[in-house]
């Protein structure tokens, strides 16, 4: 990805979360050359910026970023620098698409018939996520969907009851 992509990459990121804290119905209404003070930031809606770009980014932003930075073009260049390490960073579409899926899935209402749909496919996918990152950090260990499968019912209510602190 150049950096011009990473850059654009991160200031949708940046102007999603900056709708999504402010209310606004549609990112297209950030705009990102404009003030966050300006568009309506005061200092408990930056902390929750922060928070948001913090959750996304995995990094550990201050306090102070929206007003240290205080447009979204300027703050999706500091991250940038945060976030981009030698060139390369693989997180940063996966979270921007991600902030894209948060934000189309907040338009469903709850009683939309493809909602049960689409919190399956979300958690087959969270699965495969998790049972990768076993996989990789533990390369002898069985998957869980594996264990589950060859658990018979007494070690399934075990693990439940340690789960829930029953026994």
């Amino acid at each position: 990805m150049s950096e011009t992509e990473q850059e654009r990459a991160l200031l949708d990121l940046v102007t999603t979360q900056v709708a999504m804290v402010l209310g606004f119905p549609s990112v297209e209404l950030v705009e990102s050359q404009r003030a966050f003070r300006e568009l309506g930031f005061d200092s408990l809606t930056a902390v929750e910026l922060r928070n948001r770009l913090d959750a996304a980014t995995g990094l550990r932003l201050p306090a102070t970023i929206v007003f240290d930075h205080p447009t979204p073009v300027a703050l999706a260049r500091r991250l940038r620098t945060d976030v981009v390490q030698d060139g390369v960073s693989a997180a940063a579409p996966i979270l921007g698409e991600l902030d894209r899926i948060e934000a189309a899935m907040a338009t469903i209402s709850a009683d939309d018939v493809d909602r049960p749909r689409i919190t399956t496919r979300l958690q087959t996918l969270l699965l495969k996520w998790g049972e990768a990152e076993q996989d990789s950090g533990n390369p002898g260990k069985k998957a869980v969907s594996d264990k589950i499968q060859s658990a018979t019912s007494d070690e399934i209510f075990d693990f439940i009851d340690k789960e829930l602190g029953i026994s």
